[in-house]
């Protein structure tokens, strides 16, 4: 499974006081986006939908396990935390892109 690490600039405090900073992402898949635009709201902006397919694309956010982290639960973030976890899947993106150096295009056989 390919993963990237990051840190959330604010965090979540749980009930407890616990702060949670450290994350992992796992890459997103199409089924998370379509269970994204199932249990959103309708008409949800892209910035709603990136949310939900992060509760589901986290493995960890610092001691809570994924099924812990839920929209509402990321929904409470502070915005300046959007960044990481937009970084983090575009980091995600850029480990499945083979480099140029590595991959041959061809144009269309005739």
């Amino acid at each position: 499974m390919v993963t990237v690490t990051g840190q959330l600039l604010i965090g979540h405090r749980d009930a407890s006081g616990a702060l949670h900073k450290d994350f992992e992402m796992r890459v997103p898949t199409i089924e998370d986006m379509e269970w994204s635009i199932e249990n959103a709201p309708e008409g949800a902006c892209t910035a709603r939908l990136s949310r939900y397919v992060w509760s589901r694309a986290l493995t960890r956010l610092g001691a809570l396990p994924s099924e812990a982290i839920t929209p509402e639960l990321l929904a409470g973030l502070h915005y300046s935390d959007y960044t990481p976890l937009s970084d983090a899947e575009e980091a995600l993106r850029g480990k499945l892109v083979p480099a140029s150096s590595d991959c041959e295009t061809t144009g269309p056989s005739k």
